[in-house]
């Protein structure tokens, strides 16, 4: 099987028409696959069956093998098309089972984002910026661009302008990559057989009899401003980036990551009182809000950058959010899952409020969340409109709801309970050392491991680490079975103290109230703004963080193993 990945509205559905003229391909429409394999993985893990039998990590491979040699009842050579495949983490379980190869259509972003509004016939395009369609194609073309970063290898890029204005060369171009004749194509190109209706955007897929591109001005569209604002980031050619012209949040911005943050500080709020619509500029100033430790209007200025998804999901429920009412309160939980293993605390104050609590989450979480007594409900989100409640709740703006004015108003003792039976082994370190690599290289969090291994060298230590970089394990640090949260929560509650980057583990290990040091770079996760070693948001916790800029080594270099472990005693 060959893996079709795409950006959205970059020429996937017109490569898949072209691809099944040859009768020795079988080209799918947008597939459910890779979904039904992760959903297979996820019940694999999750099933008390799975432990029961003694089921391995192999034999999970063998059933995955066997759903993509078995999905299609056909001799020819699929195409099997979904965004999805041009992920890190699947392309490196993927080549456990066989060579990977993976198909990518790319094109420049800001014509992906007009085409896009102009198909779904977006008549507001700020409008159309808080949509799910614009954060599908956000977060697939990051997931590509790293995803080519660390198997170029592996995938064949095929940009949208060179597919309509040389189509049969680079139709060459994919025949020499998965390894067929070369086949001259005709010009006559059959329509995709996918049924826009499950999209509810009419055309999405439709492909015309001949190939050509579509004349309009994506400039147009969008409007200088924005045009311009995604001119670049062009990972597939050797294009130079655009000279920008330095916007003021630009240049506040700019002073931020060189350090700079009394300066950054000023302009951020010179900007909010001349743009005080802005909302990006709202959005930056809330973080100085927090830094000084006004949580009340921090967290207000952070919540008007859901208008441009900078903060929050664009989940919305027909329910008016809960402002203190007594009912069934939906809290829906945003973001990633160390986003929403830090949310749920707020399942507490719901219920002291005499309300009925159901927490929407990540399939992942759902077992894990069902144990804090607070929460009456753990739902899916893609469950959650379907479940009975009178209000909701959108979690990471939940302390302005919650009226919380300075950090006093923080809550930051436990609120996810140890696992029970799982006894602390006396010294040991539980280590954590990457999250998401490529969000990892966003926000500059990412240090090297190797400081950290050599900070504990004489202890006894245990990765938390998986996924990416589980590789770079030293032998002396145990490997522990992960393959759940709730093994994860077992493994931190064993440890009398965690040591970690700043990853959804180190949201567990403060949830449960275990020891915890975090290692945090200067321009800082939104949680972690005021200055000190400690955190309103969890009592166990302590903040390990970098002082300059690309240079790792001062946080290990404050960190004394005997002094914390004893604390931890």
């Amino acid at each position: 099987m060959i893996f079709l990945s795409t950006i959205p509205r970059s020429g996937s559905t017109l490569l898949t028409s072209l691809l099944n003229q040859r009768p020795d391909v079988y080209a799918t429409p947008t597939s459910n696959l890779c979904d039904t394999i992760g959903g297979a993985i996820y019940a694999w893990q999750k099933n008390l069956k799975t432990i029961a039998q003694n089921g391995t990590n192999e034999e999970l491979l063998r059933v995955v093998k066997g759903m993509l040699e078995n999905r299609y009842d056909t001799d020819k050579l699929v195409f099997d098309k979904t965004p999805n495949w041009a992920s890190p983490i699947i392309v490196k379980t993927l080549s456990l089972i066989q060579d990977v190869k993976i198909v990518t259509t790319v094109r420049p972003i800001a014509e992906v984002i007009a085409s896009a509004a102009k198909i779904s016939k977006s008549k507001d395009i700020e409008l159309f910026l808080k949509t799910e369609f614009f954060r599908y194609i956000i977060e697939s073309y990051a997931n590509i661009s790293e995803c080519y970063k660390l198997y170029p290898e592996k995938m064949l890029l095929i940009e949208y302008d060179n597919l309509v204005s040389n189509t049969q060369k680079e139709l060459d171009r994919v025949s020499d990559f998965v390894g067929l004749d070369k086949f001259i194509h005709p010009s006559e190109v059959p329509d995709s057989a996918e049924d826009d209706k499950a999209w509810g955007i009419k055309d999405l897929h439709k492909v015309r009899s001949k190939v050509s591109k579509i004349n309009y001005s994506a400039k147009e569209i969008l409007g200088e401003k924005l045009y311009n604002y995604y001119q670049g980031n062009e990972f597939w050619n050797n294009k130079p980036e655009p000279k920008r012209f330095i916007t003021p949040i630009i240049k506040q911005h700019n002073e931020l990551m060189l350090g700079n943050f009394e300066k950054s500080k000023k302009l951020a709020y010179e900007n909010l009182l001349k743009y005080p619509d802005d909302t990006d500029i709202s959005f930056n100033a809330g973080w100085y809000k927090l830094s000084e430790g006004d949580v009340e209007n921090g967290y207000k200025l952070l919540d008007k950058g859901r208008a441009t998804s900078s903060w929050g999901d664009s989940f919305i429920s027909p329910k008016p959010i809960w402002n203190g009412e007594k009912g069934t309160v939906l809290l829906k939980l945003e973001r990633g899952l160390g986003d929403q293993i830090h949310q749920v605390r707020y399942a507490k104050q719901i219920k002291e409020a005499g309300c009925t609590v159901v927490v929407s989450c990540s399939p992942e979480l759902v077992i894990l969340f069902n144990t804090i007594s607070e929460v009456d409900v753990v739902v899916c989100h893609d469950s959650a409109l379907g479940v009975y409640h009178d209000f909701y709740l959108p979690a990471m703006s939940a302390p302005l709801y919650l009226k919380y004015k300075t950090n006093d108003n923080i809550d930051g003792t436990s609120y996810i309970p140890k696992p029970k039976n799982i006894e602390v082994v006396k010294g040991r370190i539980g280590l954590r050392w990457q999250g998401f690599s490529g969000y990892e290289h966003q926000t500059q969090r990412k240090f090297p491991p190797k400081l950290m291994f050599d900070a504990v060298k004489d202890q006894n230590c245990i990765s938390l680490q998986r996924d990416e970089s589980t590789e770079l394990r030293p032998r002396w640090v145990k490997d522990i079975c992960l393959d759940t949260w709730e093994d994860t929560a077992e493994a931190i509650t064993s440890c009398e103290l965690v040591i970690t980057s700043c990853t959804s583990v180190a949201h567990l290990s403060g949830a449960m109230g275990v020891p915890t040091w975090v290692v945090i770079p200067r321009v800082s996760y939104y949680l972690w703004t005021y200055p000190g070693s400690k955190t309103p948001y969890y009592n166990s916790m302590t903040l390990y963080r970098q002082i300059e800029k690309d240079n790792w080594e001062s946080p290990f270099k404050l960190m004394n193993f005997t002094k914390g472990l004893e604390n931890a005693a």
